[in-house]
């Protein structure tokens, strides 16, 4: 499989869509894993490009629950793919990681504009992980009880991680 493929693993089709982007097939097929035991029924794609993401997210954005980005990454960066994504989506959810230092302040005009829901500081257990993902299953969830409409959001998981280790 080509780095710019698109490798589906399917957990629920119940909810909506969650996808995971790295430019390291291993570490998002770890994430896609640790998403297993995540409640809500979603079902997780993975990305080895940005671009493949969007063009992928683009064509399913009704169904998308959540996105997960890597603030560093070749090509389109992590920051303009969920720029991009909020514009087609203003509902979707995003979240950031990073394996760098973000200074305070650095993000902060994205987190107000609602860019950004979440940034998570890596390394992130896969316990981290999946609590951080089924808060904002439970904020689309609660969107949709108040507002009776669809939430739709995308997770998009873009690490550059080295290491990930899982902590209890």
């Amino acid at each position: 499989m080509s780095v710019a493929s698109l490798e589906s693993r399917q957990i629920s089709p119940k909810e909506g869509l969650v996808a995971i982007v790295d430019d390291d097939s291993d570490i998002s097929m770890l994430f896609a894993d640790a998403l297993r035991g995540v409640d809500g029924g979603i079902s997780v794609f993975t990305f080895n490009d940005s671009l493949e993401a969007l063009k992928h997210f683009t064509n399913n954005k009704e169904k998308y629950i959540l996105v997960i980005c890597d603030l560093m990454m070749p090509g389109l960066n992590g920051l303009d793919l969920v720029k991009k994504i909020k514009k087609l989506s203003p509902k979707t959810r995003t979240m950031i990681t990073s394996g760098y230092e973000i200074e305070p302040g650095e993000l902060q005009i994205d987190i107000k504009k609602g860019i950004i829901d979440r940034i998570i500081q890596k390394p992130i257990s896969m316990n981290g992980l999946r609590q951080e993902v089924k808060n904002q299953i439970n904020s689309c969830q609660l969107r949709i009880n108040k507002n009776r409409s669809p939430c739709l959001e995308s997770l998009v998981i873009s690490t550059r991680m080295t290491s990930i280790h899982e902590r209890s």
